[in-house]
């Protein structure tokens, strides 16, 4: 998925829902995005450790009520894992110090959509 999607079928600019977009209990969207080892969509044996890594994220934050994961995306050097909850700052939270034991925790970041100063939405990068 490209971050400049505009595609308004998918939630809005890369299918990101603003916070705040559809009243104080809707679901908001958290993407991981992680570096790969190339420019295409990353070795099998890494594809492989991020599936497992994906899997053990998914039921900790199904576990904790945060949220549920929602699907991945490779391809241009990244890996970009689609969580969606309630409360994506307690997503980011949560999902921090498990992605920072991970040798993918390295060069990651959260992107969240919010709102600017002059009331247009804009994404927001979050270091892990």
């Amino acid at each position: 998925m490209s971050l400049d999607s505009d595609n308004p079928d998918d939630g809005g600019p890369s299918g990101l829902l603003p916070v705040g977009s559809q009243g104080p209990e809707a679901e908001r969207d958290l993407l991981v995005v992680i570096r790969l080892s190339n420019r295409q969509m990353g070795t099998n044996e890494e594809r492989d450790e991020i599936a497992l890594m994906t899997e053990q994220l998914a039921a900790a934050v199904q576990e904790a009520g945060l949220g549920e994961y929602d699907g991945d995306e490779h391809g241009g050097g990244e890996c970009i894992l689609f969580f969606c909850g309630p409360d994506e700052m307690a997503l980011i939270g949560f999902l921090r110090p498990l992605l920072q034991r991970t040798p993918f925790g390295r060069g990651a970041h959260f992107v969240r959509l919010v709102e600017a100063h002059d009331g247009e939405m804009t994404r927001e990068k979050v270091p892990v």
